[in-house]
């Protein structure tokens, strides 16, 4: 298994530090966000150099690439190209976006003609084809949509409606993200949303049911791991969750967890 970890929660005072620490406890890789900047590009480059850490994720903070405003459209489209550009950079995997997060402003509902969700998809869908999607391919990178709980994202909530979504699009360079805190509320049957997922799925996050590190809440890893596993999912998996201690000895606790919980599968 090769394990990431988003940037604030790694130890350390800045991306080297981090960088350093992480390598030492055995992550293959680490996700970017709190420096994902252009200014940035060179020290992420230098310290995946010198410990061997990929920069595989780039997440900017900008959420509302579907409001109803097109300014702010403008602006969330123009932040995830600068962070699909420094990831393509960086040798990283993709930039995830959550398309309702945080959503202030959405698109109005104008039943009969088209409903509110109708309005949405087809627009998420517009800017995937016409702008992301060609982009995150001259950068050799991806987009990844990530389903929220319906507590944090009104849509889409469940691997399938991501995957739905990937499917409209029809791009190479459009992807989903399997979180399993998300997927223990939305799925069912997590072992079964994953196998549906299958390709579609380029990045998966890791948090227990009470958003804690692996072990400390009741979901069974095991099984999923095991059909991510079945499904040829061989990229990274990437920690995003409170860490109940000290890291450097919690988040080894976790990647050998996870490792035996998959090995007992």
């Amino acid at each position: 298994m090769k394990f990431s970890i988003r940037e604030e929660m790694a130890p350390g005072g800045n991306v080297t530090e981090r960088y350093a620490n992480l390598a030492r406890m055995g992550f293959a890789a680490g996700e970017i966000n709190l420096s994902c900047r252009p200014e940035n590009v060179e020290e992420v480059k230098a310290a995946s150099k010198a410990t061997g850490l990929v920069p595989n994720i780039m997440q900017t903070t900008e959420l509302h690439i579907i409001d109803s405003r097109p300014e702010e459209r403008r602006k969330t489209i123009e932040a995830v190209k600068q962070a699909l550009t420094l990831c393509g950079q960086v040798g990283g995997v993709g930039t995830v976006m959550v398309p309702l997060l945080g959503a202030s402003s959405r698109v109005p509902d104008l039943s009969p003609l088209h409903t509110q969700s109708e309005i949405e998809f087809e627009l998420l869908v517009t800017i995937l084809q016409e702008e992301l999607a060609p982009h995150a391919e001259k950068c050799g990178t991806s987009v990844i949509i990530e389903p929220l709980n319906r507590y944090e994202q009104a849509w889409p909530c469940t691997l399938e409606q991501g995957v739905q979504i990937c499917q409209a699009v029809n791009s190479p360079n459009v992807a989903i993200m399997a979180d399993f805190f998300h997927m223990n509320i939305e799925e069912g049957d997590i072992v079964a949303a994953i196998r549906k997922a299958g390709k579609w799925i380029r990045y998966v996050h890791l948090a227990d049911s009470q958003r804690l590190l692996p072990g400390y809440g009741h979901i069974q890893f095991g099984p999923a791991l095991k059909a991510l596993e079945e499904i040829g999912y061989d990229g990274f998996m990437g920690f995003e969750c409170g860490i109940p201690g000290d890291p450097f000895v919690e988040l080894p606790k976790a990647m050998r967890y996870l490792e035996g919980e998959l090995a007992k599968a």
